[in-house]
């Protein structure tokens, strides 16, 4: 078990310096849904099946080809990488990021938590009711916003799709009551 869960993160990982580093747009975000599958596999080697559920259905069923439905309809262009102007801020930011998880690691790990018992709450709830009850109850206003982002994000993919200047051919009634079956004898 250790080792799969090793090689999903590994493979994580992988994946989520390609969507970075991915020179083409739409292998970009194929990576990212290999990694939000990776993901997935691995909260359900946690034993989180409905997160595992969620992350498959919404990450990758909606907005992982949301995104490449939007990338593949703009036709970006593939432009050449040979400007590296990001590796500096990236490097800098990277090495901040590593320095606090170094000083805080012992008090994210290690110290005990001294914040709500959700056993004492969640008695007899099954994973699948303690994550609605906390959902529903303490995080309310996140999921509205989520709820509020995916509706703009829905409503913008409608936005660039729209064609506003479509010429619709009209239909000639008369010419279409007045065919016969007497055309189709060329085709017997």
């Amino acid at each position: 078990m250790e080792i799969l869960h090793s090689f999903l993160v590994g493979l994580l990982l992988l994946s989520s310096i390609f969507v970075i580093f991915a020179e083409n747009p739409v292998h970009s975000v194929l990576f990212l849904i290999l990694s939000f599958f990776n993901v997935s596999c691995i909260l359900l080697l946690f034993q989180v099946e409905f997160l595992s559920l969620l992350f498959l259905i919404i990450y990758v069923g909606a907005i992982a080809v949301l995104f490449l439905f939007v990338v593949m309809m703009l036709n970006v262009k593939v432009q050449s990488s040979n400007d590296l102007s990001f590796i500096a801020p990236l490097i800098f930011f990277g090495i901040i990021l590593s320095t606090q998880v170094f000083f805080n690691i012992e008090k994210i790990f290690f110290e005990p938590k001294s914040l709500i018992n959700y056993g004492i709450m969640f008695d007899s709830l099954s994973n699948i009711d303690i994550f609605g009850q906390t959902l529903y109850n303490n995080f309310l206003v996140c999921f509205l916003i989520a709820g509020l982002i995916l509706l703009v994000a829905m409503v913008g993919a409608i936005v660039l799709t729209l064609s506003f200047k479509s010429h619709r051919k009209g239909e000639i009634f008369s010419r279409q009551l007045s065919r016969s079956d007497n055309f189709l004898s060329f085709f017997k």
